[in-house]
């Protein structure tokens, strides 16, 4: 009987969905940590269920030739921050295209040929940035002394050690501060230059700022927003402005010319903005009060409405678009949002997703609903990590490349 603590030696196969590999152990799939395919390691398993368990790598015995020296001395600790800097960039990437071609298959229910061959390969780099440093924004817990780290993996524990994705301005300053034990603290480093620190706001206490001031400023293009510390923005500093980029693309190729737009999940309007520079009047839904001010702040008289509230009953009622863009959290926008967008009968759906399976459930959704994928890329926009960041367009008509 399989047991926690258990040490087994295991053969590692295909990359899995969240940071893992998957190996076998008397029928059972064991999720490992650490370790890459085609590896051969000695894991410990951390967890056992009926159909699975999950394990951490504790020696590497046959190596992959595409592993590294760890990169991250907070993973290397047993944080749950970096979990594929043991890996060169480049095999990352192939990696997470892996991954993403395996949910539009299981997930989406795709056909292999939805992405063809050599796919796997073409997930790019965000920009030229270095795959370190690149973190603008983090959040942090304080330990029992209040010094800050981040939690360890599936673990309350705090690892107080630098990680890799963060500027060594952001790592310097969290060395210098102290929290309350257990409070969390947003890291800033604005697009001024400017450091911040803050524990954020939660309800009936106001945040309480530790460094800089209670607003980072952040730029795309010709604009700025001010945001709060503790507000959502772009992990990446370079993400922002590659996705305005890319939508603005998008929708010119195939937006069908100026009319009206909706931006989902919109937050502080960024994409809204590539939607306005494209001629269109934009309606934002957003359930964030701070977000909405700060983009009414930023956009003044421009065509841009915003809508407070949940993306599923807000969208009812509002002008039938030529475009929708949508930006979801990781867990995606859902069957009924899919279908009420669909149902709008848009030329072009522009849809940017964080989180693999979720981005392939609502693809095969607006496929299944009268839409089909003109086009699909994806990128790294969190070095390190399993995570990425997929865009499709889908247009009216009929998808071929169903696998049901």
């Amino acid at each position: 009987m399989l047991a926690v603590d258990d040490v087994l030696e295991l053969t590692c196969g295909a990359p899995g969905h969240g940071g893992f590999v998957i190996a076998r152990h008397e029928g059972r799939a064991i999720f490992v940590r650490g370790a890459l395919p085609d590896e051969r390691v000695r894991a410990r398993i951390t967890e056992v269920k009926k159909s699975y368990a999950r394990a951490s790598t504790v020696e590497v015995l046959d190596a992959s030739p595409h592993r590294v020296p760890e990169a991250c001395p907070a993973a290397a600790a047993g944080a749950g921050c970096c979990d594929l800097t043991f890996a060169g960039p480049a095999y990352q990437r192939v990696l997470k295209g892996s991954v993403l071609r395996d949910q539009l298959q299981r997930v989406g229910g795709f056909a292999p040929d939805v992405v063809g061959p050599g796919w796997d390969t073409i997930v790019a780099p965000l920009s030229d940035a270095p795959v370190t440093g690149w973190r603008h924004r983090a959040r942090l817990v304080a330990d029992g002394d209040g010094a800050l780290g981040q939690h360890a993996h599936r673990s309350d524990a705090v690892v107080v050690a630098p990680c890799t994705q963060l500027p060594v301005e952001l790592t310097e300053l969290a060395a210098g501060l102290r929290a309350a034990p257990g409070a969390e603290v947003a890291l800033v480093l604005d697009d001024t230059g400017a450091a911040h620190a803050a524990v954020p706001a939660r309800r009936g206490r106001p945040a309480q700022v530790l460094a800089g001031g209670a607003l980072a400023e952040y730029r795309v293009g010709p604009r700025s927003w001010k945001i709060p510390v503790g507000g959502f923005w772009q992990a990446h500093r370079d993400a922002a402005s590659r996705y305005a980029q890319w939508v603005g693309s998008s929708t010119g190729r195939f937006g069908g010319g100026p009319g009206r737009a909706w931006d989902l999940y919109g937050g502080a309007g960024v994409l809204a903005g590539a939607l306005v520079d494209e001629g269109f009047e934009v309606d934002v839904v957003e359930t964030s009060g701070g977000a909405i001010a700060a983009g009414k702040q930023t956009f003044g008289d421009a065509p841009v409405t915003f809508h407070r509230g949940d993306t599923a009953s807000r969208i009812t009622g509002l002008p039938s678009p030529g475009v929708v863009v949508l930006d979801p959290p990781r867990t995606g926008a859902g069957a009924a949002v899919m279908a009420a967008i669909t149902e709008a009968e848009p030329r072009a759906i522009v849809h940017v997703g964080c989180d693999p399976a979720a981005f392939a459930r609502d693809l095969g959704a607006a496929c299944d609903n009268g839409y089909r994928l003109a086009e699909l890329t994806a990128c790294d926009a969190f070095p390190g990590t399993h995570h990425l960041e997929a865009f499709a367009v889908l247009v009216p008509g009929r998808e071929d490349r169903r696998g049901r």
